[in-house]
């Protein structure tokens, strides 16, 4: 008897094993792992009428059925509800709350981008001199990429300030930023005897320029955000911190196209003369952000847009706007094929490829400067290109503005 009741519960065990497997490749796993982490109460209750079988709504400790109105009921509250397995067993939370209307003025627009750093950037190490082998910045314990604030107490301005500092020769007490963290060395300059001056053997570098797309300017603060991913050193990989920096007017001079394995490139003009557009505060692993002085105008949505959340962009037709030659911002057509539900942000928030004919044959796909491109759905904003995929240049990762836009409200 006592092993046909083992008998028997092996195979209910192995009965439900199977059961749970068939049911977690299923349409309604499927329909609960595509939903976003964050929604508002009405989608909260549309997401209740769509589960069905063994997967219900819970908020508490308590079922939430569909003859309930969420959205009346919910209005104007925020909280979280999970998605249980036969009432029991958590398989997704959702946070919601009450959605706000935020508009935006889409971007396109090439912008010139000239940042000072916050301190010195140490780019590279050195001897002092060909015939002394010398580095007293790498027996300090310095290395390429940290970036050097202070020197004695002194906060350091720019690379000539911190080689005037250099100069006088003696222990230096030097303050460091690496990876987010402070710390200080002492460092002493050795004497050149070919030229008679005291050299740390470090190259440091304090301001960096470069080309980019404007995403987007909030209407109603002029906050901005844009390229969607960090401006880097070029030698370092670091990512520089911003001491003061603007952006202002670029213009688009040429075109280099791109194909699979050989990243193309817009290439854009600044000088010093170009209009200033707006500050720029932060430089961050998600864009440029700062304010403008005024409201850019698009001229192909100039009353601006509305600012999607990520759980209403859906994959299938959208549209980027880019500028690519004289003729300013214009709007091509491209498809969401991949969208990545996310907690916390990202700049890998959905896949995009290029579809339209004219851009294509002109830059091959995604190219270099066109980095921070917006990109519309259903007449709203709902991302920004981050990154050209090397082995397809017409496919590229986005991030979803809603994120952007958050950062730029110094929300996070």
């Amino acid at each position: 008897m006592k092993r046909l009741w083992q008998n028997l519960a092996k195979c209910i065990g192995l009965a439900l094993c199977v059961t749970l497997v068939c049911f977690n490749s299923g349409e309604q796993m499927s329909y609960v792992r595509g939903l976003s982490n964050s929604v508002s109460t009405d989608q909260l209750e549309n997401i209740c009428r769509s589960l069905s079988g063994p997967l219900s709504l819970s908020m508490g400790d308590r079922d939430v059925y569909v003859s309930e109105n969420l959205s009346e009921t919910l209005s104007g509250k925020s909280g979280s509800a999970s998605i249980r397995l036969f009432g029991v067993i958590p398989i997704k939370t959702i946070e919601y709350g009450e959605r706000q209307d935020i508009t935006v003025m889409p971007g396109g627009m090439p912008i010139g981008v000239s940042i000072y750093t916050d301190g010195a950037l140490v780019v590279g190490l050195g001897s002092i001199s060909e015939t002394a082998q010398i580095c007293p910045a790498a027996s300090a314990g310095i290395r390429a990429g940290d970036v050097i604030t202070a020197v004695n107490g002194e906060t350091v301005r720019d690379s000539l300030h911190l080689s005037e500092l250099c100069s006088k020769g003696g222990e230096l007490m030097v303050t460091v930023r690496r990876d987010g963290q402070q710390l200080t060395v002492a460092l002493t300059p050795v004497k050149n005897t070919e030229n008679d001056t005291y050299r740390a053997g470090m190259w440091v570098r304090d301001s960096t320029s470069g080309i980019g797309t404007l995403s987007f300017c909030n209407m109603s603060s002029l906050r901005y955000g844009a390229l969607g991913h960090p401006i880097t050193d070029i030698d370092t990989g670091a990512i520089i911190d911003v001491g003061s920096g603007s952006i202002v007017e670029s213009s688009i001079i040429g075109v280099s196209a791109g194909s699979n394995g050989i990243p193309g490139e817009v290439i854009g003009s600044f000088s010093t003369a170009s209009r200033q557009l707006g500050s720029i505060e932060l430089n961050c692993e998600y864009g440029l952000y700062g304010e403008m002085d005024e409201i850019p105008v698009n001229p192909i949505y100039p009353n601006g847009v509305k600012l999607a959340y990520p759980d209403e962009v859906h994959t299938g037709k959208a549209e980027i706007l880019s500028t690519v030659d004289d003729r300013g911002v214009c709007a091509y057509e491209c498809e969401i094929i991949k969208l990545y539900p996310q907690k916390e942000m990202s700049g890998k928030g959905m896949v995009i490829r290029i579809t339209d004919r004219e851009l294509i044959a002109k830059t091959g796909g995604i190219v270099q400067g066109m980095s921070g491109s917006p990109v519309m759905q259903d007449g709203k904003l709902i991302g920004a290109v981050t990154h050209v995929f090397v082995n397809d240049a017409k496919c590229g990762y986005c991030i979803y503005s809603w994120w952007m836009n958050r950062v730029s409200e110094k929300i996070l």
